[in-house]
């Protein structure tokens, strides 16, 4: 029989009732109105709790069947199902017992205490060995209103009868309500000691999230500082003039100059339990937000390498095209063009080097040939010249020329030689030397060694 509680009238249900008995109860029409308690006991389901509010909103003909419960609490042996109890039973007199939904819990929290270890009391009852020796002995009726008591003598017609205390009664009732006392207390203290357990688990729990949380929020500001110091030496190293784009160095600079906000709160273990949920919260929220700036910084960074090196495949490319047929080796030149498909900075950089190299050495070669070339065309040009001076300024031989002079009177002529005697002379003007012969005076004058006066 199914016990009932003496202050709601409710029956009290065994918390070693199996989830094949709370389903069989579920589905039996008498315990309809105590479905409620079903649907809160410790071993019921979800999908029997979902049942139980769909059958009061829609009735239980529209809700069905209740569901079976699942097979991870069956268990995976398969023993014999006990039978379910009994729904209780109306007693002539009694008034009905109000449905769940027309109960409101008690407010006080005694009276909640007290059906707890009545609860408590009437489960050990149930395992309580309550038979005696005299179990099996019916009791003495007694008196119904007199309180008296029969008594038997040796004489079967000799009835007496007698008041009595009913210290037996009085005994049991002592000893139940010190039992239900004691174990209320023993109730209360054990409810206080688990919420006591549960407070201080959550706030452990708490502290460990909130220290968890600084770990990750270290963890990501650490990685940030660094990266912040290569961004910031990158963009102390490059130039603007040194990238494709000067606005990917503008936007790394404002994320650089980007401030993080303060965290109020620690994660304590003296620390109010509602502080350090309040404190992790932020401590996320923080988080989040060094990820995203880390984020962004290696991008902004990534966009200022790549913008160099474009410029640097640019500068390169055109190094390429201006420096065709102007090189020593045509090879620097492949060599530049393959580190240019690549998009090798550092093979760009060792390639434009021995590109310019190659070139310097080109213009070198070449401005000495010609330097050679123009000493070689001085040269022949001055020989030249000084050849056409010595032959200008070499002497010539002349053949001499005579001429015949005449006497005025027909006389004989005879050759003689000029007044200065015969001399040769340089050709002066252009004219040829010759001898020449004076002509006699009219006064005559004699040949040489003649006397003038004979």
């Amino acid at each position: 029989m199914t016990r009932l509680d003496r202050k709601t009238g409710e029956p009290i249900l065994s918390p070693k009732l199996t989830v094949d008995q709370l389903y069989a109860m579920a589905n039996e029409p008498g315990w309809r109105p105590w479905m409620r308690l079903i649907a809160e006991h410790p071993h019921a389901w979800p999908e029997l709790a979902e049942w139980w509010h769909t059958a009061q909103e829609q009735g239980f003909d529209t809700a069905g069947a209740a569901p079976l419960p699942p097979a991870s609490m069956r268990g995976r042996r398969r023993v014999a199902i006990p039978s379910a109890p009994l729904p209780p039973e109306d007693e002539p007199g009694q008034e009905p017992v109000s449905t769940p939904a027309e109960q409101s819990p008690p407010d006080d929290s005694a009276e909640k205490a007290l059906k707890d270890a009545d609860d408590d009391f009437a489960a050990l009852e149930r395992i309580a060995d309550l038979e005696s020796d005299t179990a099996d002995i019916p009791p003495i009726p007694e008196a119904e209103s007199s309180g008296s008591a029969v008594t038997y003598s040796a004489d079967p017609d000799d009835l007496k009868v007698r008041r009595v205390f009913p210290v037996g009664k009085a005994l049991v009732a002592i000893v139940m309500t010190a039992s239900l006392i004691a174990v209320s207390w023993m109730g209360l203290q054990i409810k206080n000691r688990r919420a006591a357990a549960m407070r201080q688990e959550a706030h452990e729990t708490a502290i460990s999230a909130c220290d968890s949380a600084e770990a990750t929020r270290k963890t990501v500001q650490s990685d940030l500082d660094r990266t912040t110091a290569k961004a910031s030496r990158l963009l102390k190293d490059i130039s603007r003039g040194q990238v494709a784009d000067p606005k990917t160095l503008d936007a790394l600079n404002r994320l650089l100059d980007a401030k993080t906000s303060t965290i109020k709160g620690s994660c304590a273990p003296d620390a109010v339990t509602s502080d350090v949920d309040r404190t992790t919260a932020a401590l996320r929220r923080t988080t989040k937000e060094l990820k995203n700036r880390l984020t962004d910084l290696k991008t902004a960074a990534k966009a200022v390498i790549d913008s160099k090196l474009d410029k640097t495949v640019d500068d390169a490319n055109a190094l390429y095209k201006q420096t065709d047929g102007k090189v020593a080796d045509d090879k620097t030149r492949a060599s530049l063009l393959d580190a240019i498909k690549k998009r090798d900075a550092d093979a760009i950089a060792k390639a434009v080097k021995e590109v310019n190299e190659s070139k310097a050495a080109k213009e070198k070669a070449d401005a000495e040939a010609k330097a050679k070339a123009e000493q070689e065309a001085a040269a022949a040009a001055a020989a030249q010249q000084a050849q056409a001076s010595q032959s200008q300024s070499a002497p010539q031989r002349q053949t001499p020329s005579y001429s015949q002079g005449s006497s005025g009177s027909g006389s004989g002529s005879g050759r003689r030689p000029s007044s200065g005697g015969s001399s040769s002379s340089t050709n002066t003007g252009g004219a040829s030397p010759g001898w020449s012969v004076p002509t006699p005076s009219d006064g005559g004058t004699g040949l040489p060694g003649s006397d003038p006066g004979l």
